[in-house]
């Protein structure tokens, strides 16, 4: 009944008929008659849509069978009606497999010299992988501008806490134990340190994570030693078995970070097994030999590492939030939403990848690829400083929140210390102009407006080359420059306690 038309003789050796041009394209390309029923498919067709070669396909109705949606099948047979054509439609197709099969599919009324409809003429591209990427980078800038603002959040968290954790002590300091203030002050010590705790997930989430910690380790021992400290948390019901591959590639990572990773997915994973059952732990060596193999991870060798549970699993309205800061299904009170948003950040922090597959009632998956072997730049020494301890020692203090700055001159005075404060570089270098041999130190905020502690350093050691300067932030998301660093003697990560500042000051004026 349906025969095809012989393409014209050309130059070439060999005439070829447009069935055989049709045959080799790498689109799908299906004809039916009116009612839908399969006349004809290509190659590309069967293998796109899992059709056996030896299938009766007369048997098979395009509508019914490969759209998934019944209602988008009512519709795609209007247009084509209306029409005549659908152009570049996005939609998915379900396979004889079950399996759904993103395309983009083009149609055609095919008719008769009566111009009669007798059959549709479907061809379809195949862009399943295309949407993963895709959705990927979408997620990917949507964790990106969501740490933006967490980073944001983070920062003035980490400046309110640095008032709060030394006022408490300096309360209790000043009180006697029995008083009902120093219990007080006592409990607003121990929820500002569960704060910081919190802004610490936050900036680890952004992936502003500290590198200075990051050593050569094997990911075998690491997961030894997580497994150990997991013991007594993980219920009797639900057993843990680890599948480590012996010679498995070193890495170049934090320690504690990577046993924080390993810890979240696992006491996840338990919650997900209420009934008991299986967690299994696996690392094995991966190579990545094409791009876009693994997300969008280099090519090159890997450490791979799973948590696989068979528990209750995660439900596909869900999956694409898990990673979300603040995201739970927990009861209120017994989640943050931040575990896996912090195993999101420390493993990009590592330029690795992590992937998950669930099935509801049938488990879950974490896949972690690690680069190995990955170069680190070397830390570089520091000089070693010659600095005598004076009790009337007066230090300068720079950062634009007012009670940031009180704190922190109360404690210093607190230590012995005198202070000269400034909640402005600028008003701070035209003091020192005129003040010039009163200061051996600054402590100077990085995150200021106008002029910030980078340029705050460069113009007081301008002026006073042999001042010693310790930085202090809560989070700064500009680089530092080995310029930034000359004269550099120190850090205070905000929030910072007193014991903290004590020992500082006392490791710097030691020459350590």
């Amino acid at each position: 009944m349906f025969d095809f038309f012989k393409i014209r003789k050309t130059t070439t050796p060999k005439s070829f008929q447009l069935s055989e041009l049709i045959e080799i394209l790498q689109d799908g390309v299906c004809i039916t008659r009116e009612s839908g029923d399969l006349i004809y498919l290509n190659k590309a067709a069967y293998f796109f849509l899992q059709i056996p070669t030896n299938s009766d396909i007369t048997q098979i109705n395009f509508f019914n069978t490969f759209i998934n949606d019944p209602q988008q099948a009512v519709s795609l047979k209007e247009q084509l009606e209306k029409l005549g054509l659908i152009r570049n439609q996005e939609l998915q197709l379900r396979t004889q497999q079950n399996e759904l099969l993103d395309v983009i599919l083009t149609a055609n009324v095919l008719g008769d010299y009566r111009l009669e409809t007798f059959g549709y003429l479907f061809l379809f591209k195949d862009v399943t992988e295309l949407k993963r990427i895709q959705h990927q980078l979408l997620q990917t800038q949507k964790l990106e501008s969501v740490g933006l603002m967490a980073s944001g959040i983070a920062h003035d968290f980490n400046n309110i806490l640095a008032a709060i954790i030394p006022n408490a002590e300096l309360i209790k300091l000043s009180s006697k134990k029995e008083d009902s203030n120093y219990k007080r002050a006592e409990i607003i010590e121990k929820s500002a340190h569960r704060a910081s705790e919190i802004a610490q997930r936050l900036l680890t989430f952004t992936r502003q994570g500290d590198h200075r910690n990051y050593e050569t380790l094997n990911l075998n021992k690491v997961i030894n030693d997580s497994v150990e400290l997991l013991v007594h948390g993980v219920p009797d019901h639900v057993k843990i078995e680890q599948k480590l591959q012996p010679d498995l590639h070193l890495l170049n990572g934090d320690a504690s970070q990577l046993q924080q990773v390993i810890m979240n997915l696992v006491l996840n994973a338990v919650d997900a097994l209420p009934r008991g059952g299986m967690i299994e732990i696996i690392t094995e060596n991966y190579i990545i030999e094409k791009y876009y193999q693994v997300g969008s991870l280099d090519p090159g060798k890997y450490v791979r590492l799973s948590v696989i549970d068979n528990g209750l699993g995660i439900p596909l309205e869900i999956i694409s939030k898990i990673f979300d800061p603040f995201f739970t299904t927990k009861d209120i009170g017994k989640g943050t939403g931040l575990g896996l948003s912090v195993v999101y950040g420390i493993i990009k922090s590592m330029n690795g990848h992590i992937e998950v597959s669930s099935r509801v009632n049938k488990g879950t998956r974490f896949d972690l690829y690690l680069p190995a072997e990955v170069k680190l730049e070397s830390k570089e020494t520091e000089e070693n400083l010659e600095i005598k301890q004076s009790r009337n020692m007066t230090i300068l203090i720079i950062d634009d929140e007012e009670y940031v700055l009180n704190i922190l001159g109360d404690t210093l005075e607190y230590l012995g210390y005198k202070v000269a404060k400034f909640t402005s570089g600028r008003d701070a270098v035209n003091f020192v102009h005129s003040n010039i041999d009163n200061f051996q130190f600054a402590i100077i905020d990085l995150k200021m407006p106008d002029m910030d502690g980078r340029e705050t350093s460069h113009a007081l050691r301008k002026m006073k080359p042999d001042l010693k300067i310790i930085f202090t932030s809560g989070f700064d998301d500009q680089p530092i420059t080995n310029e930034d660093m000359v004269g550099v003697v120190g850090f205070l990560k905000k929030p910072y306690t007193i014991t903290q500042i004590r020992k500082s000051l006392k490791e710097i004026l030691a020459d350590k």
